[in-house]
């Protein structure tokens, strides 16, 4: 069934308001919380969380390309794209679960902590319908889309790694301790085995820009713990290298794909 002009718009709308709710009211209740709180003891504690500075990066840049998106896909020339036309229920389930997760992002009590450790969990599945329903590594677009979906890549590799943090933060919630000296080699075994599982996902996919975010993130892991627990900086620096080799390995050896061409 075709999708309408006015289910585009406001699936442009939705998207693009979630977006924009999701930078002012994070940042204003964020910037309020004091550095004792129990989320920033969270963050500090789970060592497979990268630096700040590396979700300062990833999340404008998947909030950017995916505004475009959702734009572009409300135009009245991309009204019969049978890939948008899959892609509206997806955009719309992630968005509302991305405005449960910034209300309980914002609050700094238990449940909430759990709520939005499990809601960005929820998302990971949304985000790889939503790159399936675009066609991404399957399908031969034209610009600008072909660059638009690379915010998806982006989105669902990026929440990939979030999910896994998320797990992290969950574990610590309960009250799962790890003794000191089991922590390093823990760490380095959970990275490698994420590491693995993201090489062989982006395969599967045919979408090397998936494995962008694993970069970023083991990158961010390796710079925050550079002067702290050095092996895990080592560990996190060694497979952030892995990964940029794989990522260009794979995009020499993109798979040929099927579609349309470009005018």
């Amino acid at each position: 069934m075709n999708t309408t002009s006015i289910q585009r718009i406001g699936t442009a709308i939705a998207v693009v308001g979630s977006i924009v709710g999701t930078y002012f009211f994070t940042r204003s209740r964020t910037q309020r919380k004091s550095s004792f709180s129990k989320q920033r003891q969270e963050v500090d504690e789970n060592l497979l969380t990268p630096s700040n500075e590396t979700f300062g990066i990833m999340w404008p840049t998947i909030y950017t390309g995916t505004t475009a998106l959702a734009v572009h896909q409300a135009l009245p020339d991309q009204l019969d794209n049978p890939r948008y036309q899959k892609a509206v229920p997806w955009l719309l389930s992630s968005y509302a679960l991305n405005n449960v997760f910034t209300y309980f992002f914002a609050k700094d009590d238990l449940l909430s902590r759990r709520a939005s450790a499990l809601t960005t969990i929820a998302l990971l599945p949304n985000a790889l319908m939503l790159h399936r329903a675009l066609e991404i590594g399957q399908t031969e677009v034209s610009q600008p889309e072909r660059t638009f979906q690379k915010s998806i890549s982006l989105y669902a590799g990026w929440l990939s790694v979030a999910s896994v943090i998320s797990a992290g933060n969950l574990l610590l919630q309960s009250g799962v301790k790890v003794p000191e000296a089991l922590k390093g080699q823990l760490t380095c075994g959970a990275l490698s085995l994420v590491t693995t599982a993201g090489i062989g996902i982006a395969r599967k996919l045919n979408d090397p820009y998936y494995l962008i975010p694993f970069i970023a993130a083991l990158a961010g892991i390796a710079a925050k713990q550079k002067d702290e627990r050095k092996e895990i900086a080592i560990c996190a620096a060694t497979l952030a290298v892995t990964v940029a080799g794989a990522f260009a390995k794979q995009i020499q050896e993109s798979k040929p794909l099927e579609g349309i061409e470009e005018a």
